[in-house]
C-alpha cells in the first residue's frame, strides 16, 4: 500500500529546481534498507516525466524536479525496492501556485 503524503507547503512556479526527501524508514521490516528507487512526476496536465533520484542515504530518497510550467495539484510517487526485492510506493500530493 501507498503512503500519502498531502504537502502543507506550496511551491511557486519560481521555485526550481525542488528537492523533496522520502524517508522509507516507517516502511522497513528489520533488516532492510532502500537498494534503489524510481521516481515519476505527474502534473495536473501535460505529460508525466521522470525526475531526478539523488543518492540515498539512510533510507532517505531525494528526488529533484527541474522547471514546473504548471499550476495546481501535482503527484510526485517514489518506488523505492528494498534489499531482498520487496518495492514500496509514496506519493507526494503538492500544490504548486502562481509566485
Amino acid at each position: 500500500m501507498a503512503d500519502v503524503v498531502k504537502a502543507s507547503k506550496r511551491v511557486a512556479l519560481s521555485e526550481n529546481p525542488t528537492i523533496w526527501d522520502f524517508d522509507f524508514t516507517n516502511d522497513l521490516r528489520t533488516g532492510e534498507s532502500v537498494s534503489s528507487a524510481t521516481a515519476t512526476h505527474r502534473p495536473p496536465s501535460g505529460s508525466a516525466s521522470t525526475p531526478t533520484v539523488g543518492t540515498i542515504a539512510a533510507n532517505v530518497v531525494p528526488v529533484q524536479l527541474g522547471a514546473l510550467t504548471v499550476t495546481g495539484t501535482h503527484f510526485l510517487d517514489v518506488l523505492a525496492t528494498l534489499v531482498g526485492g520487496r518495492k514500496t510506493l509514496m506519493r507526494l500530493e503538492f500544490d504548486v501556485t502562481l509566485p
